[in-house]
């Protein structure tokens, strides 16, 4: 291969689509279903259907592309690149670059989850990803300017940012001393 190339390396192991987590949601929708016929009839299951598709089809694409983004971004990040920089002997320098890229992605879950599994798929340690998912939950920079600060006011969004800034990395390195269970 030519040197700008990236090597394709073969996926993990693919999870079967009909698995114990989307039965169980389907038995939670059916449950809801029944519930929402035996309340008001077909009126209200249809309602309630048609929010249904009206968000998935909202979030359907949205959750679509994005895991289509994280698998491209898997095939071509190299992948010796991330196992040094986030993997098992990154120790706390990996921690600390994992909670700096959650603070800094400029997204909800639909975009912060696939980049997590896309950095687990691609060599990244467990406590790595969980900082960088604490950080993305407690710290997004687009969260704090966009609504916390508007919302909440400066003075409380910041000091509760600033009482929250070091959560990150103590998650990371709990899971480090959890290691044998990720």
């Amino acid at each position: 291969m030519g040197g700008g190339e990236a090597s394709v390396r073969p996926t993990r192991g693919r999870r079967p689509i009909l698995d114990a987590q989307l039965l169980g949601m389907l038995v939670l929708a059916l449950a809801l279903a029944a519930l929402a016929f035996s309340r008001g009839g077909t009126t209200l299951l249809r309602a309630g259907l048609d929010e249904g598709v009206g968000q998935l089809v909202r979030y359907g694409a949205l959750i679509a592309v994005s895991f289509l983004a994280a698998g491209l971004a898997q095939v071509l990040i190299p992948r010796e690149w991330i196992q040094t920089a986030l993997g098992r002997d990154s120790g706390l320098r990996g921690i600390v670059l994992a909670s700096a890229a959650g603070i800094a992605t400029p997204a909800g879950p639909f975009v912060s989850l696939p980049i997590a599994s896309t950095l687990l798929g691609a060599g990244a340690a467990p406590p790595a990803v969980i900082a960088y998912l604490s950080a993305w939950s407690l710290l997004a920079l687009h969260r704090l300017v966009a609504w916390e600060v508007p919302i909440l006011g400066a003075r409380f969004a910041l000091v509760r940012y600033a009482i929250c800034v070091a959560l990150p990395i103590l998650a990371g390195l709990l899971a480090r001393g959890l290691g044998r269970w990720l």
